[in-house]
């Protein structure tokens, strides 16, 4: 069958002939979303920020659940052994997830408006209350699964536009609220973010109605800037200080970044802080043999582009990297939209197993209207 795939793919890409097809802009998909309970009681006299984001005095998002018993949670122990653990090593933390998935067309649960302005999209779409059950557009069905991680001290809010187009195409997606401020260092919300994706996999997995529906061969991982890294490590990308340390969930079988962070030094000696999580000549990524598309912004000056495409030639699997001309590290909305339409068509070629979609990585250098998105790098052939 997998050869069938290739084969069908070829065709396609030899049909396209000189002239590169196109990736279709993204969009919302046939599907209604339906979502997991995050109804909050706002905090008096304390911003809703400092929850949504952690706090070092220990604020978080799940103390102001209204209903804490309907919302996906688990208690996160960092292990001593994991790298950078430092002061959070043993120390129970709250982990808050909100998933995403396909439902029916009648579904009749309302939306609810998060109590936060301060995003692009605040309403949660087709909620379950604190009695109801997850109701899947087909119960029967096996869909596949993308756990997303975002920037450092961001939120689960900030991509809840995009990862509900996502799950308009079909897939379950669980997105994790982090809470790095929680952490008192860098490397330690870093490691908070290894254990945590891992963790919400084991999660999702053992859910009563998700773990049934998801497909587990069909497990992708996507995240943005800091995200970026947590996805690398999790496709098996290494620190070279820790040779005994791997970081590699092999549950996860394609992963996408957005302005992937993959190492640099920050700040003026003696103050700097070295973060080099994957070798300072990023040798530590020759271990991710899955696919990883990378899409970065070519005036960033928090990840470097040319971190990026030293990064990805030493993946040691199938690669892409898509440069966006003259953006910076936060995207333009229409940037955005540009680099979600390479995940989607990523994702249906790696998760799906769409030819189409691996033809059109193979033959297309930019979306549909246009766009500032070449194609710099791949190595599809590993």
């Amino acid at each position: 069958m997998r050869l069938l795939s290739l084969l069908l793919g070829l065709c396609l890409v030899i049909a396209t002939g000189a002239q590169a097809a196109e990736i279709v802009a993204f969009a919302p998909g046939p599907f209604a979303v339906g979502s997991t309970n995050l109804q909050v009681t706002p905090p008096a006299g304390r911003p809703l920020i400092d929850y949504l984001n952690g706090s070092k005095d220990g604020a978080y998002l799940a103390a102001i659940l209204a209903a804490p018993q309907a919302v996906p949670q688990l208690q996160l122990t960092v292990p001593a052994s994991e790298p950078g653990a430092g002061a959070v090593a043993g120390k129970p933390l709250p982990l808050v997830l909100h998933i995403l998935y396909p439902t029916r067309a009648d579904n009749p649960r309302p939306d609810y408006a998060f109590p936060y302005k301060d995003t692009g999209d605040a309403v949660v779409p087709h909620m379950q209350g604190p009695a109801d059950k997850p109701l899947l557009a087909d119960s029967a069905a096996k869909y596949p699964l993308i756990v997303y991680s975002g920037g450092y001290n961001t939120h689960g809010l900030w991509h809840l536009g995009h990862l509900k187009t996502l799950a308009s195409h079909g897939y379950i997606v669980v997105n994790l609220f982090h809470g790095d401020s929680r952490a008192p260092g860098y490397f330690e919300s870093v490691a908070m973010r290894e254990v945590g994706v891992r963790a919400a996999l084991d999660y999702v997995l053992r859910d009563p109605v998700f773990g049934p529906a998801i497909d587990r061969d069909r497990i992708g991982a996507s995240g943005a800037s800091a995200g970026g890294l947590t996805v690398l490590a999790m496709l098996g990308g290494m620190d070279p200080k820790y040779p005994a340390h791997n970081p590699r969930d092999p549950r996860i079988k394609a992963g996408f970044g957005v302005v992937p962070f993959m190492g640099a030094s920050f700040g003026i000696w003696p103050f700097q802080t070295k973060a080099w999580h994957l070798g300072r000549e990023f040798e530590g990524l020759a271990a991710v043999k899955v696919p990883f598309f990378a899409v970065y912004a070519e005036k960033d000056r928090n990840v470097s582009p040319d971190s990026i495409r030293a990064g990805v030639r030493r993946l040691g699997g199938p690669a892409w990297a898509v440069e966006l001309a003259g953006e910076e590290h936060i995207l333009s909305a229409a940037a955005e939209r540009e680099a979600y339409a390479w995940e989607l068509t990523f994702f249906d070629a790696f998760l799906r197993g769409s030819a189409e979609a691996r033809a059109m990585l193979a033959a297309t250098t930019r979306v549909s209207g246009g766009g500032k998105g070449t194609m710099t790098y791949t190595s599809a052939g590993k």
